[in-house]
């Protein structure tokens, strides 16, 4: 089994029709969710890879996301493995009464070398410009981040999945699906749609950056 798919509460009823691949395809939903708060993100730090734990506010912003998307389907929770994240999908999965998979490595938080765990409000900008140098490169997060959602989404035809990430990656995933730069940080609790149909899409066009 994929490490991306999980047993569904219920089994199936016999007595109803089965559906095609192509219309439980259709009936698929992804959305990537960002953690809940920390210490760090609470002082302006930038975390990257560094593993950082939920502050309290983190534990209960993860638990009201899960409130709010009670009722809406949602049946699988993935998360990248670093604890916060772990952590903001377990607290919603267990809002949710929805299963859990192991970790996807591939939407942990983009890697800022040096510049993890300084508070950035206080980097001098000539500083901060020569450290980003060092930051893991926006197509290098698309080539791991896309395909791993695909592989996700075609794992568990006709689920709804929600896989808890990271706010650098999700605004680069979030950028490459609308096609330019929104701007807008991502919000600790925030919730981003993705349109499987456009990620197909964008997983097709960096084939080529991948095989290399």
């Amino acid at each position: 089994m994929s490490p991306y798919v999980a047993p569904r509460h219920r089994p199936r009823d016999s007595r109803l029709p089965r559906r095609s691949a192509y219309a439980r395809a259709m009936d698929t939903a992804l959305a990537l969710v960002r953690h809940g708060q920390t210490d760090w993100n609470l002082a302006g730090r930038l975390q990257g890879r560094t593993d950082i734990e939920l502050n309290e506010t983190g534990r209960e912003q993860a638990r009201e996301v899960g409130r709010a998307l009670l009722g809406q389907g949602w049946d699988l929770v993935l998360g990248s493995p670093l604890s916060r994240a772990a952590r903001t999908a377990q607290l919603i999965a267990e809002v949710l009464r929805a299963p859990t998979g192991e970790p996807v490595p591939e939407v942990i938080e983009r890697g800022f070398g040096p510049l993890e765990g300084r508070i950035m409000a206080g980097i001098p900008d000539a500083e901060a410009t020569l450290l980003a140098e060092h930051a893991e490169d926006r197509q290098a997060v698309l080539r791991r981040a896309l395909p791993a959602l695909q592989r996700i989404v075609e794992a568990n035809p006709g689920r709804r999945i929600l896989v808890v990430s990271h706010g650098a990656t999700m605004r680069i995933v979030r950028d490459a699906l609308a096609g330019r730069p929104l701007g807008a940080k991502v919000e600790n609790g925030e919730v981003l749609h993705v349109d499987p149909v456009r990620l197909a899409e964008l997983v097709r066009e960096q084939e080529p950056a991948i095989a290399r």
